[in-house]
């Protein structure tokens, strides 16, 4: 039998169902979304003349469903058109659609009795192939199950998904009590691979793992907030990036998932687990439950823990609660010494550790929460999942944590923090004591590159299960396999005649050391090696030039040396671009300015769905001069030229309308909110690949590195024909640039980049149709870069992104 899965059927267009929806779309799986038909007519389905027996008004709920992912912020699909891989229906006319599927899944409320009457009704249609899972956020597979066939228990398993589904990596496959695993295997292989997802095998246990221990630590916040006297705002300080958590840290994500989420979960666990020795730290506090009594339950209600609103003068303000009397007011400032001491130490693990060892009250707060989360994570295995692995992972996929609870604990140090635990009346595990009791000290070790971890059945280390296709870098350079580096880039080997550049300065900007990497590896490649991949582990592959060091120069008024570094960056670019050997970049995360014209200068990129792609460099004032504003040109142009079959030449062709998409991308400094979608803007092209799960990223750039050789390489040569619009379009686009100045869409300053912009994608003073080189259209980025660098208001511009991280317009 064929184990992909090519289409699915989703039941349950809420904001969860159709967001599934969605992601099975994105990944090319044709999905059939099914809701139940309304049950009254609205004021709108009369004004349309529909019926109860009109189509539109039958599937409303699955078309409102869809519309709603289409309009969802962050995006659900990676482009809108991916929704029409989705057809819409209902329960009662489209049950039978279901008989084509490989995958139905259940995303209805969260009530055992309805669950129970869908499953009855997909069991009247399941076919022997089918495989039925639920998106239940706890329900317990054994429940939905009774009273099901054989036939339907074997197929059914539940896979939670984590909203947003798109980009929360986290899914928990739970078995139900006879799921056959040959369905399990079908499920993981095509949700990590096809669908991106990061797998955690979890227990038929209330919440599973992720929410099981998430929830508990978020009560326990809340507890430790009220006996501390800590304000909402200075418990997100102290739970936020600073110790590995996301910017939302407590109450902003709780304010995101909803309170009636979060107490809906916690009552999960206090119903469904009597023996928890923490059971009564499920019991939601009072002013949380007033607080719902109030409506006050987040986003959807426009106010939660915070509220958005206007100061005195009309600017916008977030105003955050006082729990003690449920009203709101402006964010107090936070001021703690530990926490500004942890914020000015490098690095997740010093600023996590600084703070858990401090002596003031933020210091407390920190030893109590984490204390508390890593004590109730030891004691859930193996009732929730079989090995620390698993925990750890939910955690991080499940609430974007940098660490699991127990790499938080390793961070720490085991037999320290055990040390001061015990000394504040904390009970320690009974197998956290045996483990350091037997001379183990860390619950993950590091030996020859592999990654070993504690493993309570066998009271050993077991080395952590790699899958087939990941390369781990960090992992390489450990069993000796760097080429060359420095303190910006490394040169790895891959093995199979490929090497890796590996960046790994802050954000990956690119400076002199990576600049130099660049070159070596090129000349290095070229001799040993049989091609290069460009990629690295970092959140970001790159945010561009190294934007302080610009800045500094231009002020200093260095020209001749701030010329040498633009050449000495598009030189570099180039160098890559022709090289004799394959060149594929590898982008996961913000490829912004530099970093997208590295990628424009590769012969192939295979990028990673979640990757966000621009030249962005007019937000500071400047424009693209590291190749990025020639690639466009040529990427908007290259085609039109070609010889059609048959030998038939194109008939002449005006270049302004391509042009203008070229200019419109570089100064409105588009940047792709996906992969697929940096195609559409022409960052890359038709030919270059998605890999949707980064994990698989790198193996699959070497792939296509060891593709490229087995077809037959054959190196790229400078083009030394390219066509340009000249100076008549030129003129046009000062003039549409003008009147949107004074229609007062544009500053001054924007008009001065603007012209800059227009000026070189034209090509210049040249007649229209003329032939150019590449080194030629290099020179005039190069030439309008640094004309820029020498405007104060270009120096404002930049001096603010620095500080505020926004553009400023001036």
């Amino acid at each position: 039998m064929d184990n992909k899965i090519k289409k699915a059927g989703v039941i349950g267009a809420g904001v969860m169902g159709a967001a599934i929806a969605a992601q099975l779309a994105n990944v090319g799986i044709d999905t059939i979304l099914l809701d139940i038909v309304p049950f009254e007519l609205t004021e709108d389905d009369l004004k349309k003349g529909l019926t109860k027996e009109s189509k539109d008004f039958r599937n409303r709920l699955a078309q409102r469903g869809v519309q709603t992912a289409l309009k969802s912020k962050p995006a659900s699909f990676y482009l809108p058109e991916n929704s029409k891989l989705i057809s819409m229906g209902n329960i009662e006319d489209d049950l039978e659609r279901l008989k084509e599927v490989d995958w139905i899944i259940e995303a209805v409320v969260e009530r055992l009795d309805i669950k129970k009457s869908v499953f009855e009704k997909i069991e009247s249609v399941l076919t022997p192939e089918t495989i039925v899972t639920s998106n239940t956020s706890g329900i317990s597979a054994r429940a939905m199950c009774e009273g099901r066939s054989e036939k339907f228990r074997k197929q059914f398993a539940i896979t939670h998904f984590f909203n947003p589904p798109r980009y929360m990596k986290l899914l928990e496959i739970v078995r139900g009590p006879d799921t056959l695993p040959e369905v399990i295997e079908r499920l993981a292989e095509t949700c990590e691979r096809t669908l991106g997802k990061g797998i955690v095998y979890a227990k038929d246990t209330p919440n599973f793992v992720a929410n099981r221990i998430g929830v508990y630590s978020m009560l326990y916040v809340i507890r430790a907030m009220v006996d501390l006297g800590l304000t909402i705002e200075a418990v997100d300080q102290l739970t936020g990036p600073v110790v590995g958590h996301p910017k939302s840290a407590s109450f902003r994500t709780a304010d995101l998932v909803g309170l009636d989420t979060l107490v809906h979960v916690a009552e999960n666990v206090y119903q469904g687990c009597p023996n928890d020795e923490k059971r009564q730290m499920f019991k939601i506090p009072e002013f949380i439950n007033q607080m719902i009594e109030k409506g006050l339950l987040g986003e959807k209600t426009k106010q939660g823990f915070y509220k958005k609103s206007q100061d005195d003068k009309g600017q916008k303000v977030i105003l955050s609660l006082d729990y003690h009397t449920l009203e709101y007011s402006p964010q107090q400032e936070v001021k703690f010494a530990s926490l500004e001491a942890a914020k000015n130490i490098s690095g997740t693990a010093g600023k996590f550790k600084s703070l858990y060892y401090a002596d003031d009250v933020a210091g407390e707060f920190t030893f109590r929460t984490t204390s508390e989360t890593l004590i109730y994570s030891a004691n859930r295995i193996p009732e929730i999942a079989d090995d620390i692995v698993n925990v750890d992972n939910a955690m991080k996929w499940g609430f974007a944590r940098k660490m699991g609870p127990f790499e938080a604990w390793d961070v720490l140090g085991v037999p320290k923090s055990v040390e001061k635990m015990k000394n504040a009346g904390f009970q320690i595990p009974a197998w956290v004591q045996e483990m350091l009791d037997s001379g183990k000290e860390s619950f993950y070790k590091r030996e020859n590159g592999n990654l070993y971890f504690y493993d309570l059945a066998t009271k050993d280390y077991k080395e952590v299960p790699v899958k087939p296709g990941i390369i781990l870098l960090p992992s390489l350079k450990e069993r000796g396999k760097t080429v060359a580096g420095n303190k910006g880039a490394t040169l790895i080997d891959l093995g199979d005649g490929v090497a890796c550049l590996e960046f790994h300065t802050k954000m990956n900007a690119l400076g002199d050391d990576i600049i130099n990497m660049i070159f070596k590896s090129a000349d290095i490649v070229s001799k040993d090696f049989d091609g290069l991949v460009i990629a690295n582990h970092a959140d970001n592959f790159s945010v561009g030039a190294n934007l302080p060091l610009i800045l500094f120069t231009a002020q200093e008024e260095e020209w001749d040396e701030l010329e040498w570094m633009v050449k000495t960056f598009q030189d570099s670019f180039m160098k890559l671009k022709y090289l004799d050997k394959p060149v594929v970049a590898a982008p996961a995360g913000m490829a912004l300015g530099g970093g997208c014209e590295l990628c424009m200068a590769a012969d192939k990129v295979r990028y990673a769905a979640e990757t966000y792609m621009g030249l962005v460099e007019v937000g500071v004032g400047l424009i693209p001069a590291g190749g990025g504003t020639k690639e466009l040109i040529i990427r908007n142009t290259e085609n039109l030229f070609e010889v059609q079959p048959g030998g038939v030449y194109p008939k002449q062709i005006e270049l302004m309308p391509f042009i203008a998409r070229a200019f419109e991308t570089i100064a409105l400094a588009k940047v792709s909110t996906s992969g697929p979608e940096a195609v559409k803007l022409g960052y890359l092209r038709s030919t270059d690949k998605m890999t949707v799960n980064r994990d698989f990223l790198i193996e699959d750039a070497k792939k296509t590195v060891l593709a490229m050789n087995m077809e037959g390489y054959t190196p790229r040569r400078p083009l030394e024909d390219i066509r340009v619009a000249g100076e008549n379009s030129f003129a046009t686009m000062k003039m549409a640039i003008w009147t949107l100045h004074e229609q007062g869409y544009a500053t001054d300053h924007d008009v001065t980049v603007a012209e800059k912009v227009a000026y070189v994608v034209c090509g210049g003073r040249v007649h229209a149709d003329t032939k150019v080189s590449e080194q030629y259209l290099l020179d005039l980025e190069r030439e309008a870069f640094l004309s820029l660098c020498g405007d104060p208001k270009t120096h404002a511009r930049i001096q603010h992104m620095l500080t505020t991280g926004k553009p400023l317009r001036n």
